[in-house]
């Protein structure tokens, strides 16, 4: 009998690993420069693994920096299926308006970037990609006079630019502000930021609001 416990398997790979409750640990994420133990690992009720980076590293990433497939998240005994069902696509266009890259939301829930590749189809990373903010030309076209709102996902920004607002995020969600190659469209601006209600958008909004400090007109 096959008794892969993919909980254990993925601790055994992890470092600065420690319980932190039932089914429930703590670790030093592999994809940053981790130094708070941001990763949360669990159990799910069907025995697969359930890992979480508080600074905003996919299960994507994990999963590749790890070197493994993404059967090793379940039991032996699984029938659940690879993540691999794309469920929505948000567009990074340039100034001009041509695609630069996507990301994509996954279900089970997970998010990847993606580009063109020049013939039709798709490379999984995005290289040397300008990380631009999301919605840049809506955000160059914008009355001068509105308000520039920055959330933590493409689909909040969606939202409240349905309702007539201006808003937009950074690529990869909380914590990667600073890959942005460009802000330069919110210097001059009235910006206001709506953080995630979790110590990482917390976190997230206050390098946000620092980093614009003496360049936004208001934050």
């Amino acid at each position: 009998m096959n008794t892969h416990n993919p909980v254990q398997d993925i601790l055994s790979r992890l470092e600065g690993v420690k319980s932190t409750g039932q089914n429930q640990w703590q670790a030093r994420c592999p994809v940053h420069d981790d130094q708070h133990a941001s990763l949360s690992v669990g159990c799910g009720k069907d025995g697969r693994a359930l890992v979480y980076c508080q600074a905003g590293c996919s299960t994507f990433e994990i999963r590749r920096v790890l070197d493994i497939p993404w059967s090793a998240f379940f039991p032996a005994d699984s029938t659940a299926k690879s993540p691999s069902r794309i469920v929505a696509t948000y567009d990074y266009r340039d100034a001009a308006g041509e695609l630069l890259f996507q990301t994509v939301r996954m279900e089970p829930k997970d998010f990847r970037q993606r580009r063109p590749d020049g013939n039709g189809g798709w490379i999984w990373e995005l290289g040397d990609t300008p990380r631009v903010l999301y919605r840049l030309p809506e955000l160059l076209k914008a009355d001068p006079a509105k308000w520039i709102i920055i959330v933590e996902g493409e689909k909040d920004a969606d939202n409240l630019t349905s309702l007539g607002l201006v808003a937009t995020c950074n690529p990869m969600g909380a914590g990667k502000w600073h890959k942005l190659s460009d802000d330069s469209v919110l210097h001059g601006r009235r910006v206001a930021i709506i953080p995630d209600k979790d110590e990482p958008g917390r976190k997230h909004a206050q390098d946000v609001a620092d980093r614009l400090a003496g360049k936004a007109a208001e934050v």
